[in-house]
Formats: C-alpha cells, structure tokens, sequence
C-alpha cells in the first residue's frame, strides 16, 4: 500500500466516527452524514500523492463543510423548484431590484475581505461563523488553543473591517483622471 493510500486508511480510522457526528450534526441526517462523509474521504483519496497539505485531519474537515454547504444549497433549489411559481394572488414579499443588487453587492464585498484574510484565519473564521463550531472544537480541530481561535477570530473581524472601510473608501472616490 503506497504511503498516500496508507495515510488515507490511517485518518478514515482515526476520524471517520468523528466527522461523521460533525456532518449529522449540520445536516440533521445520519443517511445524508455517511453519504457525505464517504464522499470527503473519497475527494480526499483523489488528490495527488504529491500534494503538500500541513493538517490532513483539518483539511477533510473542510472539505466536508464544502460537502455540506453543496448539499444544503441543493435542498434548498429542490424546495423552491418543488413549491413552483409564485401566485398572482400573494402579496410579493421578496426586495425590489434595487435592495437584491444592494445586497449582491454586500454580500461580494464580504466575500471579498474573507478571501483577503490570510488562510488559517480565513479557515478558523468559516468554522466559527459559517460551521458555528465553537471555539473548543476549533482549537481541537486545528490542534491549537481556544484562545488563540479567539484572537483569530478578532483579528479576523478587524481585518474584514479595515478591508471593507478602505474598499468602500476608494470607491466614494472614484476614478481619479
């Protein structure tokens, strides 16, 4: 068995009870944990042997939270495809034009300063806020202490907002010719 292969088997046995309580615990169902814990391991098998990763464990644990935000934005297209078009007869309550584009342009901008955050931040920010981990199950995951996800997690804010202010910032500004 090849050393890649043999690490795989290694970290299925190690934390494959253990990222499957995680997904359950997200998605609500064991069926759909097992499925996508199952398809974390198999992503995970598929990449190339060479490929440098620090934190295996940390890693699979990411590449589930992608599983689960995949499969919930699934469920939530099935929904609506599955409820059909709006009747004529209920009030619309959905935003005009005008607050959907305000919001896409938020929601770029966020999206924005949390790419700008340097990696282990940006990965301790999306399991706080987007996995809603606590800060234990951070530090356990990632092997380091609570306090520093906290300090993580400050920094993170503070550097969101600076990105934020300095963007909106230059485009008050505009183009300067």
């Amino acid at each position: 068995m090849s050393s890649w292969n043999s690490q795989i088997a290694r970290l299925f046995a190690e934390h494959k009870k253990a990222l499957e309580a995680f997904v359950a615990r997200r998605t609500g169902n064991t069926q759909v944990a097992a499925d996508l814990t199952q398809e974390s391991f198999l992503r995970l098998a598929r990449l190339p042997a060479d490929k440098k990763i620090d934190n295996l464990p940390a890693f699979l644990f990411t590449i589930a939270s992608n599983l689960i935000r995949d499969h919930q934005r699934q469920m939530i297209r099935r929904e609506h495809r599955e409820v059909g078009e709006p009747s004529d007869e209920l009030p619309c309550d959905s935003p005009g034009a005008e607050e959907q584009l305000a919001a896409m342009q938020e929601q770029a901008l966020m999206h924005d300063a949390i790419q700008a955050l340097p990696e282990a931040t940006r990965h301790i920010f999306l399991l706080y806020h987007v996995d809603e981990c606590s800060y234990r199950e951070i530090g356990e995951r990632l092997h380091v202490s609570s306090r520093s996800v906290e300090y993580q997690l400050r920094r993170a804010l503070i550097d969101c907002r600076a990105f934020i202010k300095a963007r909106l910032l230059s485009d008050t500004q505009g183009p300067h010719l």
